[in-house]
């Protein structure tokens, strides 16, 4: 146990306990210590003491010795009356002069002397007898008169003249200092020695434990919890280092519990992250095989590109899986099917959708081969509305999709088109001039509760003329928010960007697409799953039978007028 302190207060550290190594608290510097303060206030005080005890004194000394000079003013006025008495009655100037210039030259305090003879009237009225002056100087002027008389053979005085003396108080003033001189040391002394007893005291009685428990209460700021002090004082020093233990010792155990507690909590969170990375990796090993699993219902790029003379697909989930997907289905006939579907919901629920409407699908072709496109939705719809008939208990459980599908028919030159809320876009470059248009699905999604199970999808056919390609797009590229406002991709900017890069090769215009909607994404987030197909395919031969149905017939007028397309239902 480490000691350091005062005579009746010490602090001690406990072994043991508290941190070890912790960096050692300092103190601000700068400025005055209290010590310090308390003497220029001590300091300030006894000289203002001291200076109103001078004052009065000076005032007290200075007045007895004004007094003390005044009456020896008046002694020696008389005296000197009493001496020049014979010659003033006998008119003797030479003589009253010359007793008025001894006296003068005997005392320096006498300033001036002026003596009348009776005959000049009493009360120093009339030209004076004998006038004897010098400099008066600054200082403060006495003034005595007294009477000048002689006494008869019978004892009666009778008066003969006037003496009126003019007496400096200078000598009073150098009195005066004279005789605070040494009153004013004993006080400077006095006051020194008070200063330095009090300064003594003060330091050793409260300035000092004081600091003791400043340091000490740095120490536990610092994160020494250890600090405790020794009391032997029973005044208000002692119940201050009294509580100062009280804090000390509460402060260390809360620490230590709180130190305790943390470590539990630690270990407990440390416990629970290694769980949730465990449950973490089971999940994302799960959406990652999910993943492949999604991938695996998808068609084969290699063999779609084998039927087809051009082929852009895009396909990019919002996360590692997703709710949309394309279809590619062979026939025996030479015919296929292509289109793409937007489930809903995102992530592993979008992807268990398309899953369950890809074995649907499978099921419906399998019923009805080489059907129009209307007829297969039709079923889709109401299969998938039964397939998910469980869960419509739950007003929360709502899912559906949306689709567009085309029976491509290389042998008879055309594919009809039949969708659901998706449309078919058309980019026409034969004629030398290009142009976009669009052939509308139907505004019926599939599957939801809303949709309607008895709904006929309507059938629309179009000729595979040279130079003609085909885009079917789910609403998560059209969608996708970006811009310096946010809005969305457009159909107007996803038109322009089709026919923009419309003489690109197929096989490139992948890229074009992604670049062009990461422009216009820029930092946002992507919103949705985003699915296009682009593909062009020649018929096996001239459809001169038919009329040919260009990319500007297949677009709707923005006035609502009717389109020259018509629709077929074969």
């Amino acid at each position: 146990m480490s000691v350091t302190g005062w005579d009746d207060t010490e602090s001690y550290t406990l072994r043991g306990s508290g941190p070890q190594g912790a960096e050692e608290s300092t103190v601000p510097t700068g400025g005055s210590s209290l010590l310090t303060r308390v003497i220029l206030m001590i300091v300030g005080c006894t000289l203002l003491v001291g200076m109103i005890a001078m004052g009065v004194s000076s005032v007290l000394v200075g007045r007895q010795q004004r007094e003390a000079l005044t009456h020896r003013a008046a002694l020696v006025g008389t005296l000197q009356a009493s001496a020049m008495g014979q010659a003033v009655w006998e008119y003797d100037t030479r003589g009253v002069e010359a007793m008025i210039r001894g006296l003068m030259a005997e005392d320096p305090a006498v300033r001036s002397v002026k003596v009348w003879a009776a005959s000049g009237g009493r009360g120093g009225h009339g030209e004076p007898l004998v006038t004897v002056e010098r400099p008066a100087g600054r200082a403060e002027l006495a003034t005595i008169e007294r009477q000048i008389g002689i006494s008869g053979s019978t004892g009666e005085r009778t008066m003969v003249g006037l003496l009126r003396l003019t007496y400096s108080l200078e000598e009073a003033e150098s009195a005066t200092l004279t005789a605070l001189a040494p009153m004013a040391g004993l006080v400077l002394f006095s006051l020194l020695s008070v200063i330095g007893m009090i300064s003594i005291l003060l330091n050793r009685l409260v300035l000092a434990p004081l600091a003791r428990l400043t340091r000490s209460a740095g120490e536990i700021a610092a994160g020494d919890y250890r600090v405790r002090l020794r009391n032997r004082r029973a005044d208000e020093i002692g119940q201050l280092t009294v509580a100062f233990n009280h804090m000390a010792k509460t402060v260390h155990g809360y620490t230590e519990r709180l130190e305790q507690r943390v470590a539990e909590r630690t270990e407990e969170l440390r416990h629970s992250n290694e769980q949730l990375a465990v449950v973490n990796r089971q999940v994302m090993d799960s959406i990652q095989y999910a993943s492949l699993l999604q991938s695996a219902i998808l068609p084969d790029e290699r063999a779609m590109a084998r039927r087809l003379d051009g082929l852009c697909v895009l396909w990019r989930p919002r996360d590692v899986v997703g709710g949309d997907f394309h279809i590619f289905r062979e026939f025996d006939d030479g015919r296929f099917l292509i289109g793409v579907a937007d489930c809903s919901g995102h992530g592993v629920p979008g992807a268990f959708m398309t899953m369950t409407v890809s074995a649907i699908l499978d099921h419906v072709l399998s019923e009805t081969p080489d059907s129009d496109p209307a007829a297969i939705l039709g079923r889709l719809n109401r299969m998938v509305r039964a397939a998910l008939a469980r869960g419509r208990d739950n007003p929360r459980f709502d899912n559906g999709l949306d689709i567009g599908l085309c029976l491509v028919r290389p042998d008879r030159g055309d594919l009809l088109f039949a969708g659901g809320r998706i449309g078919l876009h058309i980019v026409e470059t034969a004629a030398g001039s290009g142009s976009v248009g669009e052939v509308k699905g139907d505004a019926q999604s599939l599957g939801y509760r809303r949709s309607d199970i008895g709904h006929r999808f309507t059938t629309h056919r179009v000729d595979l003329a040279p130079g003609r390609s085909f885009y079917l797009t789910t609403d998560g590229f059209l969608d996708q928010a970006g811009g310096a406002r946010g809005f969305g991709f457009g159909n107007r900017r996803f038109n322009a960007m089709l026919l923009a890069h419309a003489a690109v090769p197929m096989a490139d215009r992948k890229a074009a697409f992604a670049a062009a909607l990461a422009e216009h994404q820029g930092d946002r987030p992507q919103r949705d799953d985003i699915t296009l197909v682009g593909f062009t395919v020649a018929p096996a031969r001239s459809p001169a039978h038919s009329a040919t149905v260009s990319a500007a017939e297949c677009a709707t007028d923005s006035g609502g007028a009717e389109s020259p397309f018509r629709p077929i239902h074969p």
